[in-house]
């Protein structure tokens, strides 16, 4: 009887202390971490490119060249790189990349850039068509760079970063267009499509791949991309998602490229999710609107998370891959950063894409960001699946573990000695989970 009255008790006090409090109190109270708050935080042996730009190129871009990855896909050229830093080397010698000027750092890129873009231009001119993509495709490699890490068109001081991005979505889409293997097309859907608006609401940027001649309705994926990349470097993943006759949707994340708001304008809580999926639900001729899955990618975890709580009836799953949801919003995590794995000032870029201009501000605030402390993640859920790699120092795994302990839970795929997104081995394990989800 006694032991019944103290859990009457317990639940009691759960229903009148503040939501936030008390989820925020579970949670931090716990002794099991796996990154935060480990020396996996401060050990920046690994991370050696933060000391100088020379050592960026030799220990983190020159390495991401010759495997092909993030932040380059399979076109990029490392003889389109390495006379750009060369000339960043004499520029800046013994300057951290994190130090050099926004414009300063991509004007030194648009030249060669837009040399690829004049070779890609004659060779179509030419007839050689595949040759020109391969030229494009380079270009737009370069381009990403000199924006790299954060772009967007409502925020960004940078008028070389904006050119940066603008000529990269020009190059991708020429290159594109030769392909021939999607039928594609971007929608400016406005915020709360099926509500009242205005011609001054601002709009979503949606950009629509289906496979070339297909014309029946499909199964959708979402696709929201993160802080550093958009939908010029998600080729891959759209060619498989089409390829296993998925509708593929690539939306940038608030704060980033063209999305119109940032991450701490209200309506990117809910009314950025709820009019994507009532834009899906407005058009049955081209979409399942009983099969529409999310898929966020690094930073776009975040916003994937919120979207299976404030969409939880109309998406049949949610894919959050690299996930920051509470740890990542703490000054402690934020302030180590800076010397772990992301290869840029990750608070900075992060502030940036919420709004704040001021690094000092969004530290201060950071904590209100956590889903965690708002409650969310103890509420109701599409399934939700949670990717990564055990050594992820850019977001600290633990804002992975603590998506399975709260609410509806999540099924975890943490990848063993993988860091950041589990890549490179999630990529094949996520590309079969997507081809068996297919059949809807």
């Amino acid at each position: 009887m006694r032991y019944f009255a103290a859990i009457l008790a317990w639940t009691v006090f759960l229903l009148i202390v503040p939501n936030d409090a008390v989820y925020a109190d579970v949670d931090d109270s716990t002794d099991l971490f796996f990154t935060f708050g480990t020396d996996v935080m401060t050990d920046t042996s690994p991370y050696p490119y933060h000391q100088s730009v020379s050592a960026w190129y030799e220990t983190f871009l020159k390495v991401a060249l010759q495997r092909k990855a993030w932040p380059v896909d399979a076109y990029a050229d490392e003889a389109d790189f390495a006379p750009i830093f060369d000339h960043l080397v004499a520029a800046y010698p013994d300057v951290p990349v994190a130090d050099i000027g926004d414009d300063e750092w991509a004007s030194l890129f648009l030249p060669k850039g837009n040399e690829l873009v004049e070779r890609a231009d004659a060779l179509r001119s030419s007839g050689a068509s595949q040759e020109a993509i391969t030229y494009y495709m380079r270009a737009a490699n370069v381009y990403r760079l000199a924006y790299f890490p954060w772009v967007h068109e409502a925020t960004s001081r940078s008028r070389a970063k904006l050119a940066a991005w603008e000529l990269d979505k020009a190059a991708f889409q020429a290159a594109l267009d030769l392909m021939g293997l999607f039928q594609s097309f971007k929608a400016d859907i406005p915020l709360a499509t099926l509500g009242g608006r205005d011609s001054n609401q601002p709009a979503i940027p949606l950009r629509v791949f289906r496979a070339k001649g297909q014309r029946r309705a499909q199964p959708v994926v979402v696709i929201i991309t993160g802080l550093d990349h958009y939908h010029t470097y998600m080729l891959e993943q759209i060619t498989a998602l089409t390829s296993y006759g998925y509708a593929a949707i690539v939306v940038p994340m608030p704060g980033t490229a063209d999305s119109p708001i940032t991450g701490r304008d209200p309506q990117a809580e809910q009314k950025y999710w709820n009019s994507i999926v009532d834009w899906i639900h407005s058009h049955n001729r081209l979409f399942r609107a009983h099969c529409v899955s999310f898929w966020g990618i690094s930073t776009g975890s975040y916003w994937a998370v919120r979207a299976s709580r404030v969409e939880q009836h109309r998406l049949r799953t949610v894919v959050s891959q690299g996930t920051a949801s509470h740890y990542t919003f703490t000054r402690t995590w934020l302030e180590a950063a800076e010397a772990l794995a992301y290869p840029a000032s990750l608070q900075r870029a992060l502030s940036q894409a919420f709004g704040y201009s001021d690094q000092e501000e969004f530290k201060d605030e950071a904590e209100k960001y956590s889903l965690l402390r708002q409650g969310l993640l103890d509420q109701p859920s599409a399934p939700l699946l949670a990717v990564n790699g055990e050594r992820d120092t850019i977001f600290p795994i633990d804002d992975q573990r603590i998506l399975a302990e709260h609410g509806p839970g999540a099924q975890l795929r943490w990848f063993p000695h993988m860091g950041h997104n589990g890549e490179p081995l999630s990529s094949a394990w996520l590309m079969d989970y997507w081809k068996q989800l297919s059949t809807c």
